[in-house]
């Protein structure tokens, strides 16, 4: 009858061979190795001798792969270089010029925030240009276009039928005074000096004031 103890002893002489510690031997993914690591740092089936070398060798390939990974971006980089010579000396040879890239205008950064310049807006409009009824704060909208705020408001200033519609009552094109304008007017110049935007505006189909503020580097 074979007992417990009847083959070997605990470390395993005739039992079988001891079984082999995964090092990452073969293993070509960084991401994989890293996990492997961590499992046998945590493996307490594993002796502090075990786990030290397993972790020691595992570490040793991440290392060979981040070698060689940066090998090959170098590599890359050279051949594209010598690619490009190769194309210039050839355009050279063949009298082709190479393009010139337009470069894109710096963007400038505002003096003013996007939300200063829309509440400075809205606060000068109101104390600057005269209306035929009461403008509040609720009164604008605002919207943002991507590369520029919109700024709406309707009825602000004073507006009048042009002459081919004097009669007309409710008329969707109404032309904005002179008066207006130039009320208006003096209000965006005087905020795109302060706060560093072109802005822009114009009349619109029912009295709609439209405000174009751009967005610039910051916002």
């Amino acid at each position: 009858m074979g007992g417990r103890g009847s083959g070997g002893s605990r470390g395993g002489g005739g039992g079988g061979a001891a079984k082999k510690i995964p090092t990452g031997e073969g293993i070509t993914d960084k991401q994989e190795l890293i996990n492997l690591y961590n499992s046998i740092s945590g493996n307490s089936n594993l002796s502090i001798e075990q786990r030290v070398q397993a972790m020691h060798d595992i570490n040793e390939r991440i290392k060979e792969l981040d070698a060689k990974k940066a090998e090959d971006t170098k590599q890359k980089r050279l051949d594209a270089l010598a690619k490009a010579r190769a194309k210039r000396a050839e355009n050279l040879k063949n009298g082709i010029k190479p393009e010139k890239k337009e470069k894109k205008p710096r963007q400038k950064k505002a003096k003013m925030s996007m939300d200063s310049t829309v509440s400075d807006l809205k606060y000068n409009l109101r104390r600057g240009v005269e209306s035929d009824g009461y403008i509040s704060n609720s009164d604008f909208r605002v919207e943002d276009y991507g590369n520029s705020i919109s700024v709406q408001i309707r009825y602000l200033g004073k507006w009048k039928n042009p002459s081919h519609a004097r009669y007309e009552e409710d008329y969707d094109w109404q032309e904005l005074r002179s008066s207006s304008r130039k009320q208006i007017d003096k209000v965006v110049k005087k905020l795109s000096k302060q706060s560093g935007r072109k802005i822009s505006w114009g009349a619109s189909e029912k009295n709609w004031i439209d405000i174009d503020i751009p967005k610039m580097k910051g916002d």
